[in-house]
C-alpha cells in the first residue's frame, strides 16, 4: 500500500471501509491495456451492506449521502488495489456510472451522483478527476442496496 492513491486517500481521511469482494462470478476490477474497469460498488462496510432500501421512500437524506460516499470510497479503494502492484503515478477518471434504487417519481439522480463526482475531483484534482457519467434510476439493486457505482479509469504514466 505504498502507491500515490492510497497515500492521497488516507491524507483525505478516506479510510478503507471494506475489502475488495465480489458477490458472484466476476472480479472487483479488470485492467485492460491502459484502462481500469472497477465493478459496481455498493455501500458495504466491514463486508456488510450498511444501508438498504429505496432512496426516496425508505432512507433519510443523510443515509443516501452516506451511501454514495461509502460506495465511492469502495470504488476508490478497489482502484487502489488494481494499481497497487504497478508503478503508476497518475490516473484519470474517464467515466462514472451511478445506479439509484428509487421509485418512478424520483428525479434527483444527478444531484446525488454529484457527491461521488465531487469526491473524485477532490482525490484526483480538476484535470484528472473530471469525467463523463451516466446516472440511472432502477427498481432494484443487489442485496436491496440503494446505490451502485462503477467507474472506468485511464492510466496516464
Amino acid at each position: 500500500m505504498s502507491n500515490f492513491l492510497s497515500k492521497k486517500l488516507l491524507s483525505l481521511n478516506l479510510n478503507r471501509k471494506n475489502k475488495a469482494t465480489s458477490l458472484a462470478n466476476y472480479k472487483p476490477f479488470i485492467i485492460f491495456e491502459k484502462l481500469i474497469f472497477i465493478s459496481g460498488q455498493l455501500p458495504f462496510e466491514d463486508n456488510k451492506l450498511k444501508f438498504a432500501g429505496k432512496i426516496d421512500t425508505e432512507l433519510s437524506d443523510e443515509e443516501v449521502k452516506q451511501s454514495v460516499y461509502l460506495s465511492t470510497n469502495n470504488l476508490l479503494w478497489n482502484l487502489n488495489d488494481a494499481i497497487d502492484k504497478f508503478k503508476i503515478n497518475r490516473i484519470k477518471c474517464i467515466n462514472l456510472k451511478g445506479y439509484f434504487n428509487c421509485t418512478e417519481n424520483f428525479n434527483n439522480h444527478s444531484v446525488l451522483l454529484d457527491f461521488s463526482s465531487n469526491l473524485l475531483i477532490k482525490v484526483f484534482g480538476e484535470t484528472d478527476g473530471s469525467h463523463s457519467r451516466s446516472v440511472i434510476g432502477v427498481n432494484s439493486l443487489p442485496k436491496g442496496s440503494p446505490i451502485e457505482i462503477d467507474g472506468i479509469f485511464g492510466i496516464l504514466d
